[in-house]
């Protein structure tokens, strides 16, 4: 039950977060993660869980990853990985760079559309 509030509070708390210290701030994704960990660690320790729970735990771990594309860690440091990844395909492997080049011009527009939420 407490799991599920954390889940649950974790959006608003973050958005609280951000106005108290601002969007460049790293509070608010800690804060946020550390929120999305206390809920799964609480979640993993409830012994009966029907197939549905444990599809949506794997689901809810899985999107752990993307922290790694939400801001303020995109943007210090997943971005220049990224795309230095997509550039040294392009350069080396014939034809990735039809896909790759186009990727790493969109890449930044697609960060601040689809990860900006918390979701």
């Amino acid at each position: 039950m407490m799991a599920e509030a954390l889940y649950i509070a974790r959006p608003l708390v973050h958005l609280v977060t951000m106005c108290i210290c601002g969007r460049g701030s790293w509070k608010p994704w800690l804060v946020s993660g550390i929120l999305d960990v206390t809920s799964l660690s609480l979640l993993k320790e409830a012994k009966a869980m029907a197939t549905g729970e444990r599809a949506e735990l794997r689901r809810r771990t899985f999107m752990l990853l993307y922290y790694l594309l939400r801001s303020p860690f995109y943007d210090r440091y997943s971005e220049a990985v990224i795309l230095f990844l997509l550039r040294l395909l392009a350069d080396h492997i014939p034809g990735i760079g039809l896909v790759a080049r186009p990727l790493m011009d969109y890449l930044p527009a697609w960060q601040k559309v689809y990860f900006y939420n918390w979701g």
